[in-house]
């Protein structure tokens, strides 16, 4: 277990011996009647850093030899410490993803930085950076909202850039909070509103394929997604900044030469012609995050 206060599960009212075989043995017996009653494909694991590392491993194996569920597993391990969630993984193998908490403090402290965070270090010291395919990212949950014990809020502003880097990106298994999606009515905290519409529509269609990065610069960062044969229409060129406005000249890919990309996202004017490398200057406004696309034929 982590070495928080010792063993937070006295505090939490909730200690059980899980080097106890009948106590596996009962939470086996739990698991097996819980999915047969429910139908559930996967669970969403609560505070497994307060649980013997390595009760997962045989919990969640043995309900998915019993059932034949693939049964996706994503564990709640509260540290701002990549080196605790990978040594968690190391223990438990291929068992479970975990939440990229270091990355939802870097999306924190970008919020709160006006401007002065240095965005080519965005994803430093993050799950997804280093374990993609083990990776949970979110921007906001439960937890770090306004008046609970973890509150970390990223501020509104910087919600649709969050956003995009968490949705419109290979890596991770990104997690949409609900209080972003439909806002926080007691709170008086409103929803992100039609962009974070906008960017669930372009993961979808849109952000499919190979990606190439541009993470070069203070402010104004970027990335390009080389499209998708499966998914006409798919590709495009991501850009934003967390300050003034401007262009990053990024190469989608030559099967786009002479193509005309538009604005599917943002609130930039216009429209590029992409050139015989499939690469064109595209541009943001500041404090924003715009998405460019093909034009369709």
């Amino acid at each position: 277990m982590d070495g928080e206060n010792s063993n937070y599960d006295y505090l939490m009212g909730a200690d059980l011996d899980m080097g106890n075989p009948e106590v596996v043995a009962e939470l086996d017996r739990w698991g097996e009647w819980y999915l047969g009653e429910t139908g559930v494909d996967g669970f969403r694991l609560d505070a497994v850093k307060h649980i013997r590392f390595i009760l997962f491993t045989h919990w969640l194996e043995a309900l998915r030899e019993k059932t034949g569920k693939e049964l996706w597993a994503m564990g709640e391990y509260w540290s701002p410490e990549l080196p605790a969630l990978t040594h968690y993984l190391d223990s438990c193998g291929k068992t479970m993803c975990l939440f990229d908490v270091p990355l939802h403090f870097n999306l924190m402290c970008a919020s709160c930085s006006g401007g002065n965070f240095d965005m080519r270090h965005i994803f430093d010291s993050t799950l997804v950076d280093a374990r993609p395919e083990r990776a949970a990212t979110f921007v906001d949950n439960h937890d770090t909202q306004p008046g609970q014990a973890l509150q970390s809020w990223v501020q509104g502003w910087f919600k649709p850039l969050a956003y995009a880097l968490i949705l419109l990106r290979q890596g991770g298994t990104p997690c949409v909070f609900c209080g972003d999606y439909y806002g926080i009515p007691y709170d008086n905290i409103g929803a992100v509103g039609p962009q974070l519409e906008g960017l669930l529509r372009l993961r979808r269609d849109v952000a499919l394929g190979e990606q190439t990065d541009y993470l070069d610069d203070f402010n104004i960062i970027g990335w390009t997604r080389a499209d998708d044969e499966a998914h006409p229409g798919s590709g495009c060129a991501v850009i934003f900044s967390d300050r003034p406005g401007g262009r990053k000249t990024m190469c989608v890919g030559a099967q786009f030469e002479g193509r005309t990309f538009v604005k599917l996202l943002g609130n930039c004017p216009g429209e590029v012609v992409l050139d015989e490398s499939g690469s064109a200057a595209f541009a943001v406004n500041g404090g924003s995050v715009s998405v460019w696309g093909p034009r369709p034929e």
